[in-house]
Formats: C-alpha cells, structure tokens, sequence
C-alpha cells in the first residue's frame, strides 16, 4: 500500500506532456498520401507549398491518375466533416483558407484531401479511393483437406 502511495504521489506530479512543436499531416488524393512535415506557427499557405512541391515532383508527374498542378492556386486543401443534415449522411469537405495558422486548427497526424480546380477555377468533388479492409484476393480453401483414408491394398 505504501509503494502505490509513493507512485501515486509522484506520478500525479509529472508535467504534461509537451505538444509536438511540428505537425505531420496527411494529405490525400485519389490513391496517393503524402505526408508533410511543417511547424505548428506554419500557416495553410506554407502547408498548400509543401503540398505542391511534392505534387510537382518527378514521381507524382509521370503518374496520370490525378490532375497536373502549376501553382498552389489549382488546388485547395481540405478537411472532411461528416455531414448529417437533413437527412443525409455522408462526408462533406470544407476547403482551408491559406492564411490560417495550422495551431489551433490542425491536429497532429490530421488528414486533409486536396481539391483540385478545374480549367473554369470551380473546386472539383474530392477524389479518394479508401483502402479495403478486405484482402483483394481471396485464399482459396484446399482442395484436399483432411486425412484420406488408407487405399486397400
């Protein structure tokens, strides 16, 4: 009893624990996630240059399963919010204004979705293929299960 008391006491006054001082977020498109590194006192916009440096990068451009990007004005970041209005579930996505600071408005390890603008400037519906909690191929059952029984001789 006297051991709990002692860890009690002194567990109880350990100081809380420090936040990161910078962020990893994931942010997804079609089948590709990225992650992006920045510090907390980062905005959306320096967030949005990290984005495009790596959607411009000789990896992403030879890969035609997602729009080409110039700039960080034809796309948006966005965070999905489950939408149950009016009857309707589902996910809805709200775009990030870029001079937002990601403190307070982010969280560790957050998940943001790109929008990507089409040739008018309009925002396009987010494009996400989420994995399968199913393997794709399924193990077939052997064939000859269990023990045969002995051929006479």
């Amino acid at each position: 009893m006297h051991l709990f008391k002692y860890l009690h006491s002194k567990l109880g006054k350990m100081p809380p624990r420090a936040a990161p001082k910078a962020y990893q977020i994931l942010a997804k498109t079609h089948q590709v996630t990225i992650f992006l590194t920045v510090p907390q006192s980062a905005t959306i916009a320096l967030l949005k240059d990290e984005a495009l440096s790596a959607l411009t990068s000789r990896v992403a451009t030879e890969d035609d399963s997602f729009p080409h990007v110039q700039s960080t004005s034809d796309f948006e970041l966005a965070r999905a919010i489950k939408g149950k209005e009016k009857g309707r579930s589902g996910v809805i996505y709200e775009a990030l204004e870029a001079d937002k600071a990601i403190r307070g408005l982010l969280t560790n390890w957050e998940v943001l979705y790109f929008q990507f603008r089409d040739e008018d400037g309009n925002l396009t519906p987010v494009e996400v293929s989420q994995p399968s909690l199913l393997d794709d191929e399924e193990e077939e059952p052997p064939v000859n299960k269990g023990k045969r029984k002995a051929l006479p001789e």
